[in-house]
């Protein structure tokens, strides 16, 4: 588990909820401000904006202008505190850090696929796997009801119980007859509800093999060789790649991107274009 799973834990956001994010400030992030929109910056107190600046802030050197930012900021903060916008459309929120990876588009989107791929295999495998718990249920019912049919019928089949029932008494025998019908019907019922849980899980199967498929078919048009886990020992070292390969969703992605790296360093110098359901729950439907 990284540093981080407990935050992804506790923000993970509503479905269709709108995430908001700021634009960068444009000038050094002091006090960790940005701006809501993007557009000139327009100081809170301009007195003191003016005295950090001085008369010709257009002249101005790059490292002038950004000694003169702090220094507003610094006095600002002294001034009104450290939670008063010291902009207008100011914001404390968080830019995050953009996300530039230095590969072209198609290489880029090509990693991200194999990354989806695998994280939507996963999905498709533990579905599986809720699918093969309610069959496992399923199976004990069966066998349980099919023992007990076999018992009531080998019963109805002895004719000294049969003719000693019919005379002294007649409602055990209809009470068999009865209890084997209903067994009947349940044998039937879980039958029927095999049948359609494994053909659910043979679907699934077929779409995690086509979706192999499409992930070979991927990672070779990236150019990713098939001796990776070895490539990626000798650059890396055994403990971190164990941690590469555990580390989930995030270091399937990870690997992608160091294997990739590996690829193109040993080829030419140009780059390739490129809500479980309950294990408990039986699924019954009507027969």
């Amino acid at each position: 588990m990284s540093a981080h799973d407990h935050l992804l834990t506790e923000y993970r956001p509503s479905i269709g909820e709108n995430l908001t994010y700021p634009v960068s400030a444009t000038m050094p992030n002091v006090e960790n401000w940005n701006l809501l929109s993007a557009g000139e910056i327009v100081p809170t107190d301009k007195a003191l904006w003016a005295a950090a600046y001085g008369t010709k802030p257009d002249k101005l050197t790059a490292d002038e202008k950004e000694e003169a930012y702090k220094t507003y900021m610094k006095n600002f903060v002294e001034e009104y505190g450290a939670f008063r916008r010291p902009f207008q459309r100011a914001t404390m929120m968080v830019l995050p850090k953009a996300w530039s990876t230095g590969y072209n588009k198609t290489t880029a989107e090509g990693l991200t696929a194999l990354a989806t791929m695998q994280g939507e295999a996963t999905k498709i495998k533990d579905a599986i796997g809720v699918v093969n718990n309610t069959i496992s249920r399923i199976e004990g019912l069966l066998y349980s009801t099919q023992s007990q049919l076999t018992q009531k019928r080998r019963l109805r089949k002895n004719m000294a119980y049969v003719d000693l029932a019919n005379r002294e008494a007649p409602m055990e025998l209809s009470t068999l007859d009865s209890d084997i019908i209903t067994l009947e019907g349940l044998e039937l019922g879980y039958g029927e509800q095999l049948a359609v849980l494994r053909k659910d899980a043979r679907v699934l199967n077929m779409e995690l093999g086509s979706l192999l498929e499409s992930y070979k078919a991927e990672a070779n048009r990236l150019g990713i060789a098939d001796n990776f886990a070895k490539e990626l020992d000798k650059s890396y070292g055994s403990g971190k790649l164990r941690g590469i390969f555990y580390g989930g969703f995030g270091g399937i992605a990870a690997a992608g991107l160091g294997l990739f790296l590996l690829v193109q360093a040993r080829r030419s110098p140009q780059r390739v274009r490129s809500t479980r359901r309950g294990a408990d729950g039986l699924f019954l439907r009507a027969p």
